[in-house]
């Protein structure tokens, strides 16, 4: 294997932690400060802004890992 296809899967696993850590002790904060109706608000489809924001927090873990995966197609395909 291509040590950058190597590199880049474990630049998404090392993304993919710090951001499901993030999320993680943002909702946990949020419990401890606001209770339930914190998550509730939090978690409501219509405030996009949390949602976004959440999607970017993943970001880099997915375009790590998919670009792992071009890279891997592309070197199979040579």
């Amino acid at each position: 294997m291509d040590p950058m296809i190597r590199t880049l899967r474990i630049v998404g696993w090392v993304f993919l932690a710090i951001a499901v850590n993030v999320v993680a002790w943002g909702v946990g904060t949020l419990w401890l400060e606001a209770g339930p109706a914190g998550i509730q608000a939090l978690l409501d489809p219509a405030n996009a802004v949390v949602w976004i924001t959440t999607l970017l927090t993943f970001a880099p873990a997915v375009a790590s890992f998919y670009a792992a995966y071009l890279l891997k197609r592309r070197e199979q395909d040579d």
